[in-house]
């Protein structure tokens, strides 16, 4: 996959990600929670909690992924691994919100570090390609 390509996917399931929390906050609190200025503590369910917990991991997880694939992008770093590792970040991010909503906590670890890893992976093929 593009490096390129897997900055689009990412931001795509960062949108769906809200959006998924929004219409759930929607769903369960009423149309009327997300226009109020006055609204309170709400006593969110397990499976809200792990919404909005899941979402908070990808944006902080845009933290180190983007600026390595952009600038591995920006750089024209090409190749199988390169590409694949973008590939297995993204596929690793939505493995790890899909994980996450179920609630099972041992099997998302795995995706999480096919995330970071592959991550980690990119930026070392950029620092040794000798493109920085």
């Amino acid at each position: 996959m593009p490096l390129i390509t897997a900055l689009v996917l990412f931001g795509l399931l960062t949108l769906i990600m809200l959006g998924i929390e929004i219409f759930f906050t929607y769903a369960t609190q009423g149309f009327g929670y997300g226009f109020s200025a006055n609204r309170g503590p709400v006593e969110r369910s397990p499976l809200a909690l792990r919404i909005q917990r899941a979402y908070q991991n990808q944006i902080e997880s845009a933290a180190y992924g983007v600026p390595v694939l952009a600038a591995a992008a920006v750089a024209g770093l090409q190749g199988t691994g390169p590409e694949m590792a973008a590939f297995i970040f993204v596929a690793g991010r939505a493995a790890f919100a899909v994980l996450y909503y179920s609630g099972v906590t041992f099997i998302r670890v795995p995706a999480f570090l096919m995330g970071t890893l592959s991550t980690l992976y990119i930026a070392y093929a950029l620092l040794s390609s000798g493109m920085v």
